[in-house]
């Protein structure tokens, strides 16, 4: 990890990753990081930094939105896919959890503050063990749907609980899918699945790659991509 003061965004961690193919742009609690390719000269990052100053400006401004929009409190629907979650006011001492119909109800405890650190952390431990249940059903499903349609065959579908890497495809045709898309749109659970998809083909990420992820996508496939990072897990407890 190599961090590096701009003027303008203060501190700035560039990590080379040996996964990446491009420079990935994130912000965190402590500022700008940079994921880059091995071997990628640190000068070059520094450019990039220069030649997208005005992009990473509205990044760092979501993100700003994103932190101060992230208050829970009971009362709360939380957007996920397959069925929104909802905080409700409890008796028990403990967060009780349970489905009603494609709702997923969180009774919390009375007087209690969601904000808290280790409440927080409470809290995203029981959802997340519900949301990786539910992912089970869904995701498989909505990948399917999406392979019948392009006519494409699917050795296997499975779910797994990365948060950095949000799908994986091998040779042999299985695809893994995290259930971290739960808690991204639908468009970009799309995105993602497509994209897995077209490394039936093409195990690279090559402009044959991108045109055929792009078809997938119905021509949006750039649009997709440009969608802030940041932006992806606003919603998860």
């Amino acid at each position: 990890m190599f961090v590096y003061r701009d003027e303008e965004f203060g501190e700035i961690y560039i990590r080379s990753d040996s996964r990446a193919c491009r420079l990935i742009f994130r912000v965190k609690d402590n500022g700008l990081q940079i994921t880059c390719p091995e071997g990628y000269a640190v000068n070059r990052v520094k450019s990039a930094v220069d030649d997208n100053r005005e992009k990473l400006r509205v990044l760092v401004s979501r993100s700003v939105t994103i932190r101060k929009n992230r208050v829970l409190s009971t009362g709360d629907s939380i957007p996920c896919y397959g069925g929104d979650i909802c905080l409700l006011p409890g008796v028990s001492n403990k967060f009780l959890f349970r489905y009603e119909g494609d709702c997923l109800q969180v009774f919390c405890p009375p007087g209690i503050d969601l904000n808290e650190t280790n409440v927080r952390k409470t809290l995203s431990r029981g959802v997340g063990r519900f949301v990786y249940r539910r992912a089970q059903e869904v995701l498989p499903r909505r990948l399917n749907q999406i392979s019948s349609r392009l006519g494409l065959p699917v050795v296997s579908v499975t779910i797994g609980r990365g948060r950095r890497k949000l799908g994986h495809c091998t040779r042999r045709g299985e695809i893994q899918l995290s259930f971290y898309l739960m808690y991204l749109p639908e468009e970009l659970i799309d995105y993602v699945i497509c994209h897995e998809l077209a490394h039936l083909k093409y195990m690279d990420h090559s402009p044959l790659f991108h045109a055929l992820c792009n078809r997938y996508c119905g021509g949006r496939e750039r649009r997709r991509q440009l969608v802030p990072r940041t932006a992806c897990h606003q919603h998860r407890p």
